[in-house]
């Protein structure tokens, strides 16, 4: 069922390329169309979770997360964070590799799979700030998961898995692009989880907004985690969706999946952290958000503080992540 739905997504999709140029009627018909396949794909039984991670430790999340919000947008504050970063991945017992690029450095950790032939799956956030602001929630907040996982996430799996730490994600995504547009460094990924935000939620009915042309019915209420994924590797998108708890227990964060076709250039919203650069190049990739501005009024302002957060909110989110990475690596 899977298979033909996929197939079909595939024709839809490519039929919307043919119609750029056809009246705009038509073009939403097909868009509407597309995005309907996608939903039935999203509730087609997918892999099963398996194995979930060990239980992400708060204190530590909050932690890192307070040690990280200061502005770091110049060189030399990018730089105090990196140091912090290679020192807590050292600590941990990893040896971090500085991946230098034009305008600032990467930071990779590396966990080889136990079957050569399966790739690896990356995950990842970006460390810098924007100018002006501490970064609590953007980006402190998905670093600090990414350092759980280099804590938690030991146990050999058929599939490698990265730990990068982007820079210059703020000055246009120029430490993922860098990584992106190197054949070597792609030539084995199967799947990116990119990380964008993970710790604010607002719990009154219509405090969620949405971006223009959203084509499926979203949540008004901001207590949920969104996955962007491209539909073309909609397997990722399932993957978030079968590590969701149950609705009431603990740690339970709801899950609203998007499936974006065409590499989301007709959502832009969609393609603005670090997930689009390996959109181009066809990996499956997706990017994991507490949606930002949407719902969020701090975002990129003085405000984003650590005592803003919503720290169980933070905390259910960082778990989803960590299984479903679990599931991915698992999973050959």
């Amino acid at each position: 069922m899977a298979a033909t739905l996929w197939f079909c997504a595939v024709g839809v999709a490519w039929s919307l390329f043919w119609m750029r140029r056809a009246d705009d009627s038509a073009r939403t018909r097909m868009q509407q169309a597309l995005w309907g396949v996608a939903t039935r794909l999203l509730a087609a039984p997918g892999v099963a979770p398996g194995r979930t991670a060990p239980t992400v430790d708060p204190d530590r999340l909050m932690g890192h997360v307070r040690a990280l919000a200061f502005e770091r947008w110049t060189p030399a504050d990018r730089a105090r964070a990196r140091g912090y970063l290679a020192h807590t991945l050292i600590e941990l017992g990893h040896d971090p590799a500085q991946l230098a690029f034009a305008e600032g450095i990467n930071l990779e950790v590396v966990r080889p799979g136990t079957d050569p032939t399966a790739g690896d799956v990356l995950l990842a956030a970006h460390y810098d700030s924007r100018h002006g602001s501490p970064g609590a929630d953007d980006n402190a907040t998905g670093v600090a998961v990414v350092l759980e996982a280099a804590r938690l996430l030991r146990t050999p799996t058929p599939r490698g898995l990265r730990l990068v730490f982007f820079d210059a994600e703020e000055r246009g995504l120029k430490g993922s692009l860098a990584y992106a547009q190197s054949p070597s460094r792609i030539k084995d990924l199967r799947a990116v989880v990119v990380l964008e935000m993970l710790g604010y939620a607002c719990h009154t009915e219509g405090c969620q907004k949405h971006p223009e042309g959203l084509p499926l019915p979203a949540p008004t209420t901001g207590n949920f985690l969104a996955v962007v994924g491209d539909l073309e590797h909609i397997d990722l998108l399932r993957a978030f969706r079968g590590v969701e708890r149950p609705a009431g227990g603990p740690g339970a964060v709801p899950i609203f999946a998007l499936p974006v076709p065409g590499r989301g250039h007709a959502l832009p919203d969609t393609r603005r952290s670090d997930h689009a650069p390996f959109w181009d190049q066809g990996i499956g990739a997706v990017m994991v958000t507490d949606t930002a501005e949407l719902r969020n009024p701090h975002y990129h302002l003085p405000g984003d503080l650590p005592e803003r957060l919503d720290a169980p909110f933070f905390t259910g989110a960082a778990q989803a992540v960590l299984d479903a990475v679990v599931a991915l690596t698992a999973t050959p």
